[in-house]
Order: structure tokens, then C-alpha cells, then sequence
């Protein structure tokens, strides 16, 4: 038998919390001294303290943490656990993304972010491989447009279709929303199985920028800052606009540096 310091030592609890296990008759002593009222227990019990940390942690109700440590089905226990465990890591995930929205929008606003040079220039005609999808508003982008990337890579890689030039996104809104393309420029059109071949025909007119940061999110203050200097110029938004990524933070640099690129009229 141990001791209930030596028991809590071991299972990785407080001895103040295995009291409170106890009064809430979720994990007893093996057995109390009548007299003293000393708590003893066994090592055969570390299942149970197991699973009653696991549970809480994972933030079951008091109810269905009592209900799964008395379970003897041990797959329904660790289907629910694992089912807990998923849902608490996207929550995690989801989080995480909108903490990183909030910052960079707190960097908008404080204008945190180097001013930019702007370049009234041309574009070239390019030929893409794209693969494309529609979604309804700039929050969106950052969840599809990654995928997209990857199955755009994967089958111009497989094909053994060679690339021409740094990967593209495309931004064109329809309406009330918005169609997202992730495409890398091929020499000749021949678009391999799985995407599209696209021309983007020649621009005139358009307003460029670089934007250099660690932090992707801050994107969305360097389009508003371009939007802001093409109506400073007296000039209107006209066209796809494009997301030349000359470098990211997988090509080995660890940061993003991006061509931002607004056709104007």
C-alpha cells in the first residue's frame, strides 16, 4: 500500500485534488485507517486516477467523467477520448488562425508595417496550370488556398510538366464571391491531368508592390495599403489581380516575400 503523498508523487497529482477525488467519490482510498483517518492506496488504482485526469483534462462533465471511469467497455472509453482529443485540437487550430487575424489586424491598425514602394507598370501575358475553388470572403483563403497548392505542385510534378516561373495565386470576385486559383506558369499550355490551362492576357496598367514579412496574414494590410495608393492615383481596381510568391518559408528563406500585382483602369 501507498501513502497518499507517495501515491500522489507517482500518479502525478496533488494530494490536495486526490481529496477532493474523494469527496466527490470519484477515486476512494484503497482503505482509511479508522482511527486516524490515514488514506492508503494501491498501485493497482493508477488505471483509474489515469483515466479520471485524462477525462478532465479533455474537459468532460463531472457527470460523463463519473460514467467512462466506470465503464468496462474499454473501446467506448477510447473512442470518446480520442473523439475529445480531436475536437480540442481543432479547436487549438481554429484559435491559433484567429489569433493570428487578430494580431495582424492590430498591426493594420497601429500601422506596425513598413511602408511600401509602389511601381505603375505593365504585366506580361502568362500560361498557367491551375487548380481553382470559390469561397465567400477573404477569411476563407488562408484554409483553401494552401491545399490548392499542393494538388497544383503534385500534378505538374507527376506529369513531369516543367515550371516556368515562380507559383501564383489569382484572386477574381464573381458577385458576392470570390474565385481563388493556385497556379504555377508552364511553357507550352499543356496542362497536366487534375488542373486547368489558363492564359492571363497582358495587362496595360497596374499597381505593384513587394511585400516582405514572416507572417502571411499581414497580406491582407499590404492589399489595403495598394488598393489605397491606386485610389490616391485616381486610379480604379480592374482585372485579376495576382500573388507572385518569389519566395516562402518552405523554399528555405523563412519568410514570404510576394509581388503583389492590381491591374487598374
Amino acid at each position: 500500500m501507498l501513502s497518499i503523498g507517495e501515491f500522489a508523487r507517482v500518479a502525478g497529482v496533488s494530494v490536495r485534488m486526490l481529496r477532493h477525488y474523494d469527496q466527490l467519490g470519484l477515486l476512494h482510498p484503497a482503505s482509511v485507517d479508522p482511527s486516524s483517518g490515514y488514506r492508503s492506496y494501491s498501485a493497482s488504482q493508477f488505471d483509474r486516477v489515469n483515466r479520471l485526469v485524462a477525462l478532465k483534462e479533455l474537459g468532460f462533465s463531472l457527470a460523463t467523467v463519473r460514467e467512462l471511469l466506470d465503464t468496462t467497455d474499454e473501446a467506448t472509453l477510447g473512442d470518446r477520448l480520442r473523439l475529445r482529443r480531436d475536437q480540442l485540437r481543432d479547436q487549438i487550430e481554429a484559435d491559433g488562425v484567429r489569433l493570428r487575424q487578430i494580431e495582424a489586424r492590430l498591426r493594420m491598425i497601429e500601422k506596425e508595417n513598413a511602408m511600401s514602394d509602389y511601381v505603375l507598370t505593365s504585366l506580361a501575358q502568362v500560361t498557367l496550370a491551375q487548380v481553382s475553388d470559390t469561397v465567400s470572403g477573404r477569411s476563407e483563403i488562408g484554409d483553401r488556398i494552401g491545399p490548392l497548392f499542393e494538388l497544383v505542385t503534385a500534378a505538374v510534378d507527376s506529369a513531369g510538366v516543367p515550371i516556368a516561373g515562380p507559383a501564383l495565386a489569382t484572386y477574381t470576385v464573381h458577385g458576392d464571391e470570390m474565385e481563388i486559383a493556385a497556379a504555377v506558369p508552364i511553357p507550352d499550355g499543356s496542362a497536366p491531368a487534375g488542373t486547368s490551362a489558363v492564359t492571363l492576357t497582358a495587362v496595360p496598367s497596374a499597381v505593384t508592390t513587394r511585400f516582405e514579412s514572416e507572417v502571411i496574414d499581414d497580406i491582407v494590410g499590404a492589399w489595403q495599403d495598394l488598393v489605397r495608393e491606386v485610389e490616391a492615383r485616381g486610379l480604379t481596381p480592374n482585372g485579376v489581380c495576382r500573388e507572385v510568391y518569389l519566395e516562402t518559408p518552405q523554399s528555405g528563406s523563412g519568410r514570404w516575400v510576394v509581388d503583389l500585382q492590381q491591374p487598374v483602369a
